[in-house]
C-alpha cells in the first residue's frame, strides 16, 4: 500500500504546481498542464509495476508518449505558446512576461534542482517519438560528438537576437492578441518540425534513439547547472554490484552508472534523465 501511494506523487505534484501557478497569474490552463503530465506519470508508474526487468520502461515511453499532446496540440496548436528555447530567449531579450517563461523556469531552471533532468526523461515532447522509434542498439556518442550541442546553444540564444536587431517586430506579433499570436504557431510548427526532423535522423544515423539529446540538444545545456544539484538520483540500494555493467550498456544517456553504485555513491551526471532504465536493468537489485 505504501509503495502504490508514493506513486501518485507526480500527480499530487501537477496538482500543487497548477495550484500555484494559477494563483500567481490566474490562467485557467495551468489546471490542465500540470495535472496532465503529473497524472500521466503516475500511470506510468502504475504501468511499469506490472512489468519485470527492461519492460518496465513501457510505463515511462507511455507516460512521455501521453504527456506530448499537452504541449503540442492543447498549447502549441491550440494557445499557440511556442516553449521552444528560442521562443524563451526572444522573451528575455525584449522584456516580455509570458507563460513561456513560467515552463521554463519550472521544468527546466528551478524544477531540476529536486529531479534533475527528469524532464527530458518523462515529458519532453521530442524525446517521445524518438523513445518509440524502431531502434535495437544503443551506441554510446563518441565524446567529441556531445560539444556540438554549444554551437547549437549559441544559435538559439543568437537566433532570437538578430531578429531584433533587424528590426522584425516578433514581440508585438506574439503579444497582440487580435492577430491570435499566429505568427507564434508559425514558429512553433517549423521549430518543431526541424527538432523532429534532425532527431529523427540523428537517432537512425547514431542507431541510438537518444543521439538527438547528446549531440543536438540546447536545452540539455541550459538544465545543467541546476540538474548538478539535484536532490532526486539514482542511489546505491544497499546489495551488492556485481559490475555486470548491465545498467551502464541500456543507458541510452551513455551515463557511468555502476561505478559510483559500486563505490556506495549516487550517480552525479547531469546527463542523468532519471528514466530508471538502470534500475529496472540491475540483476542483483543494487539501484534506488
Amino acid at each position: 500500500m505504501k509503495y502504490s501511494l508514493s506513486k501518485l506523487i507526480p500527480f499530487g505534484i501537477g496538482i500543487a504546481v497548477a495550484t500555484i501557478t494559477y494563483a500567481s497569474v490566474g490562467w485557467w490552463g495551468f489546471w490542465l498542464v500540470f495535472p496532465w503530465i503529473g497524472g500521466w506519470i503516475t500511470i506510468g508508474n502504475f504501468l511499469a509495476a506490472r512489468k519485470k526487468g527492461k519492460k518496465k520502461d513501457i510505463g515511462r515511453r507511455v507516460s512521455i508518449l501521453a504527456a506530448s499532446p499537452i504541449f503540442l496540440v492543447f498549447l502549441g496548436v491550440i494557445q499557440h505558446e511556442n516553449l521552444q528555447l528560442e521562443e524563451t530567449v526572444f522573451y528575455l531579450y525584449a522584456g516580455v512576461f509570458s507563460r513561456v517563461l513560467i515552463h521554463y523556469a519550472i521544468a527546466k531552471i528551478f524544477g531540476p534542482l529536486i529531479w534533475g533532468r527528469g524532464f527530458c526523461g518523462w515529458a519532453c515532447w521530442t524525446a517521445a517519438i524518438l523513445d518509440w522509434l524502431p531502434i535495437k542498439g544503443n551506441k554510446p556518442i563518441a565524446k567529441g560528438y556531445t560539444w556540438l550541442r554549444y554551437p547549437v546553444l549559441a544559435a538559439s540564444l543568437l537566433l532570437p537576437w538578430a531578429f531584433i536587431q533587424t528590426g522584425y517586430n516578433y514581440t508585438t506579433l506574439h503579444i497582440d492578441e487580435r492577430l491570435g499570436k499566429f505568427d507564434q504557431l508559425i514558429w512553433f510548427l517549423v521549430g518543431n518540425a526541424l527538432y523532429y526532423i534532425v532527431a529523427i535522423a540523428l537517432s537512425f544515423v547514431f542507431k541510438k534513439k537518444r543521439a538527438f539529446c547528446k549531440i543536438a540538444c540546447p536545452v540539455s545545456l541550459v538544465m545543467t547547472p541546476t540538474t548538478a544539484l539535484a536532490r532526486l538520483k539514482r542511489r546505491p540500494s544497499g546489495e551488492e554490484c556485481n559490475g555486470c555493467e548491465a545498467c551502464n550498456k541500456q543507458c541510452p544517456m551513455d551515463v557511468d552508472v555502476m561505478t559510483p553504485i559500486m563505490n556506495g555513491k549516487p550517480v552525479t551526471s547531469t546527463e542523468c534523465i532519471y528514466c530508471g532504465i538502470c534500475k529496472h536493468v540491475c540483476p542483483t537489485n543494487a539501484i534506488k
